[in-house]
This record gives structure tokens, C-alpha cells and sequence, in this order.
């Protein structure tokens, strides 16, 4: 059992989530990618605790992070490779529920991803439930993945074309058309910052609470839109004709946080050239990191 920790500029939230990690597994693997020099000492601190730390010169992207990790920890003979994000920690027999859901699944479960059950006490919502009494369902956030071997042998790993976003979807969505599921831990819940959060001003106009205090909405930034809104569109693509009524589904999901994050900002302007852009890209199938010009305009003006 080996973890596998992709970060880029973490904070001491990094040495939190390792401790409450490291006496679950057999080691940890931390591959930076490409973080900037402010980052060294909150790596150097978890070097200094026992954790293996890869440095990349370059940001890679989420997917490629990942993939370094699993491959060292297949290499090492690992039958499951547990995936955290950064700013995740988990309970303290997290990584013990998610094997024991592995051992009473039964073969014809084809179980190849044990997965939270909650994300700050909001619990998932599993489709249906095996005979063995497994919730399972199509699609988790990558952070608190523990994945089998085999699953990882069959189905290979993360897309490294996405970057970044929607990089645990294609995943997800990929294991279904090899025939294996994703099963929730029984009780499992972990702690995890889930993004900025920004004033719900729409069209500039303050929108408030039932307690009177300003709403508050899960906020990117341009360049995260930008990625968010062309991976999705590339994987629309990919299933349109498999999977047309995850795709509508998918899409209309999609729109809500869009639309939201285009008419109240901030920088609205940027978040509407993004969206665009990235849905153009998306068409295309345009993919990997941003171009340094792209990236520029991205960050460029404050509207």
C-alpha cells in the first residue's frame, strides 16, 4: 500500500495531510510538480519526516504528477495505490475501510476504485448497492482514491493530455467501459478544501443570506475556467455516442457554475474569454498546458 501526494505551492495543510497518512500506508510519495521556491521548506519539512519528495524542474500538469507516483509505487510491488491531494487529510482508519470494502467485494463486483463516502461530512450519493451491501456510484473526486493494481494494469493511467481538471472524471468514466466500479468506503469522510470561495454578485448586484450576511459562491480563476470549461467539452466529445445521456447530464451540471462565475466575477470579463476559449479548444481537441501567451491573457486585466 503505497500513497501518492501530487502538489504544487502546498502549505503546512501538506505536513497536516501526511501525518494523519503516514501510519495508514507503507510509504508516501510526494512528486512536486514544478512548484515555485516559496514552497521548499514546507517540502523540505516533509522530507525530513520520513516521506519520499520527487521534484519536478517543470509544471507537468495534475495527471502527469500522479502517473510518476503510481508507476514508482507499482514498480515497488504495491497492490493498491492510495491518491491524496495536498490540502486533504484523512481519519485515522480511512485507508483500513477502504481495503475492507475491497476484500468483501465480490468478484463479479469488478470493484477497481474505493472512494470517499463524504467530503466534509456531505455525504455521496450512491446509484445502487451490490449484494455484498457496496454504494456504488459513476464518478469521485480523485483525492482519497484507492485503486487496485489490476485496475491500473487493465485500464491504464490518469490522461496527461487534461492537464489539470476532469482528470478523475475521464478516469472514472474510462474504468466503466473496462467493466470495473467504484465503490464508496462504508462511513468514510475526509477533509478537504474544495476552493476560494467569492461574493454571488450578479450582473454587480449583492446577493445575501437568509441571515443577512453577503452569499458566497465556489470561485476559479480564469485560467482554471478556461481548463475546466475545455476538458469538460473534450470529454462531451469523447461520449457523446456511448454515453449521451451522461454527456446532457454532465453538461447541465456545467452550466450553473458558468454562467454563475461570467455574470458575477471576479474579473468577469476574463472569465467569459476563458469560457470561451476553452470551449473552442475543447472542440478542437486542443490539449495539454497552456501556451505562454494564452496563460498571459488569462492573467492580463482585472475586469
Amino acid at each position: 500500500m503505497i500513497a501518492v501526494i501530487p502538489t504544487f505551492g502546498p502549505d503546512d495543510g501538506l505536513l497536516r495531510g501526511v501525518h494523519s497518512l503516514a501510519p495508514q500506508v507503507e510509504a508516501i510519495i510526494i512528486i512536486d510538480d514544478g512548484s515555485p521556491a516559496g514552497s521548499a521548506e514546507v517540502l523540505d519539512s516533509a522530507l525530513a519526516a520520513g516521506v519520499e519528495v520527487i521534484r519536478s524542474r517543470s509544471n507537468l500538469g495534475i495527471a502527469a504528477a500522479l502517473n510518476t507516483g503510481i508507476r514508482l509505487a507499482l514498480e515497488r510491488g504495491a497492490d493498491f495505490v492510495l491518491t491524496v491531494d495536498q490540502d486533504t487529510e484523512l481519519p485515522h482508519l480511512y485507508v483500513a475501510d477502504c481495503v475492507a470494502a475491497f476484500r468483501i467485494a465480490a468478484p463479479e463486483t469488478r470493484l477497481g476504485i474505493v472512494c470517499t463516502d463524504r467530503v466534509n461530512g456531505q455525504p455521496s450519493i450512491p446509484e445502487r448497492y451490490t449484494e455484498e451491501g457496496l454504494g456504488l456510484v459513476r464518478e469521485a473526486i480523485q483525492s482519497g482514491f484507492l485503486i487496485s493494481a489490476e485496475c491500473l494494469a487493465q485500464c491504464g493511467l490518469f490522461d496527461e493530455r487534461l492537464f489539470i481538471d476532469c482528470v478523475d472524471t475521464e478516469y472514472c468514466l474510462r474504468i466503466a467501459r473496462h467493466g470495473y466500479r467504484i465503490a464508496v468506503g462504508p462511513g468514510t469522510d475526509i477533509t478537504h478544501t474544495l476552493g476560494e470561495r467569492a461574493p454571488l454578485r450578479p450582473f454587480g448586484i449583492t446577493r445575501r443570506r437568509e441571515d443577512g450576511q453577503p452569499a458566497t459562491y465556489e470561485y476559479h480563476g480564469p485560467t482554471r475556467r478556461y481548463f475546466i470549461t475545455r476538458n469538460n467539452v473534450d470529454l462531451y466529445l469523447r461520449y457523446a455516442r456511448i454515453r449521451p445521456r451522461w454527456v446532457l447530464s454532465a453538461a447541465k451540471r456545467e452550466l450553473s457554475p458558468t454562467f454563475t462565475t461570467i455574470v458575477s466575477g471576479p474579473r468577469r470579463g476574463r472569465q467569459l474569454l476563458a469560457t470561451v476559449i476553452g470551449a473552442a479548444h475543447g472542440l478542437i481537441r486542443k490539449r495539454g498546458p497552456l501556451s505562454p501567451g494564452l496563460r498571459s491573457l488569462l492573467a492580463g486585466s482585472r475586469v
